[in-house]
């Protein structure tokens, strides 16, 4: 009766054995896609970081074309109104002495009359 326990306990080891093995592969298995799978996480991670500086960068570049504009808008509108200022100036200049010259013949034809 012993010898039929013998052989079911040296089945059980071998078949705790070859659960052991495939245990071990299933294992290594894991180990090797998890480091895979780790790769991956960070290939992604760095063109994701490499996107996001890109729109950062371009998102940069459109707000510096936007203040240059801005700037060079808020330029043409002070040289246009100084432009126009100067203008006023001078047909306030004309009329100022077209009067004076008015009243300098009024003045004279009055002092004539006497």
């Amino acid at each position: 009766m012993n010898a039929p326990r013998q052989e079911k306990n040296r089945i059980s080891r071998t078949v705790i054995d070859r659960i052991a093995v495939q245990l071990n592969g299933l294992e290594s298995t894991a180990n090797t896609m998890g480091g895979s799978i780790m790769e991956t996480i960070l290939l992604l991670r760095e063109e994701n970081e490499r996107k996001a500086e890109a729109r950062r960068a371009d998102e940069e570049k459109r707000r510096s074309e936007e203040r240059a504009e801005a700037k060079a808008e808020a330029e043409e509108r002070r040289h246009r109104d100084k432009m126009e200022m100067e203008e006023r100036a001078r047909r306030d200049r004309e009329e100022a002495r077209a009067r004076t010259q008015e009243l300098l013949l009024l003045i004279g034809a009055l002092t004539k009359k006497d």
